[in-house]
Order: C-alpha cells, then sequence, then structure tokens
C-alpha cells in the first residue's frame, strides 16, 4: 500500500471517530445504585438529565404487572395493588401483590397509591430504609394519588 493510501485511510478513520465523539455526550458513571426515593422527579414534572430512566421494579415478583393512564384502577379481591409511576412509559404501573411475602421496591418515587383489597382486617406494613414501619393499612384501606412512596422501600402485605 502506498504511503498516500495510508495516510487517506488514517485521516478517514480519524474523522469518523472525531464525528462519533463529538456526538455522544459525556456523562459519569453512575457507580452507586439508585433505590426507592432517590430522585426528585415527580409525577407530571420532566427531567431532561441525559441519562435514561429505571422503571420501578419489585422483588420477589408481583401476580400481575399493568400499566394504567390515569387515578382510577381496579384491584381484585384478596390483594394489594400498588400504582407508582414509570417514566420509562409515561404512566402508571400497578403491582398485583397476592402472595404473602415481603416485597422488596426498586426505582419507587413520588406520587402514586395503593388498593389494600386484602381479606378484611389484614394488615399491610410499609418500611422505610431502616426497616422501620412508616405505615399500616387494615383491608379494606386505600391511598389515591397523594401517596408518597419516597420513604417507602419494602411492603409486607400481610
Amino acid at each position: 500500500m502506498t504511503s498516500r493510501k495510508s495516510a487517506g485511510l488514517v485521516a478517514g478513520a480519524g474523522l469518523v471517530l472525531t464525528t462519533l465523539l463529538s456526538s455522544a455526550p459525556a456523562q459519569a458513571a453512575d457507580s452507586a445504585p439508585r433505590a426507592v426515593g432517590s430522585t426528585e422527579q415527580r409525577v407530571g414534572a420532566h427531567a431532561d438529565a441525559g441519562v435514561p430512566a429505571n422503571s420501578p421494579g419489585i422483588s420477589p415478583a408481583a401476580e400481575r404487572i399493568r400499566y394504567v393512564s390515569g387515578n382510577t384502577y381496579s384491584c381484585p379481591t384478596g390483594r394489594l395493588c400498588a400504582r407508582v409511576w414509570d417514566p420509562t412509559r409515561g404512566t402508571y404501573k400497578v403491582f398485583d401483590l397476592y402472595y404473602c411475602k415481603t416485597y422488596s421496591l426498586s426505582y419507587w418515587g413520588g406520587r402514586g397509591g395503593f388498593y389494600n383489597y386484602q381479606t378484611d382486617g389484614t394488615a399491610a406494613k410499609f418500611y422505610n430504609s431502616s426497616g422501620t414501619v412508616v405505615h399500616t393499612s387494615v383491608a379494606r384501606d386505600t391511598a389515591h394519588s397523594g401517596w408518597n412512596w419516597d420513604p417507602i422501600w419494602k411492603i409486607k402485605n400481610c
């Protein structure tokens, strides 16, 4: 290969690399895991920080997960249904909890609500990051759109 062709290939590769690097925003790596309550964004607010949002999750898995567009949603008898804003879809995500377990929440924050439609008298407990019960809901109970998920890290539905 001639030196002229080599110089052309090197210059072309440099141009492609420069174009790719200048078009991507610089972002620091997120070294700390995100947890419940780590976000300041509220329903209806928009944050364009250039980093992808995370969809709320729960562990162990909920019996059913669905999406609803407003404050009204159904909850089957025998369940605790928790509604939280999902910024990745721009709508609410509802988790139907049936099995008696302690559920760990991930990426839950902001406003939402719940319906405790379990057997009458069943107490669901909501825990903060230090494991302290911060709210108890005795079935049949509801927390509509004013409920704040920021301090809640776990739910024990029975």
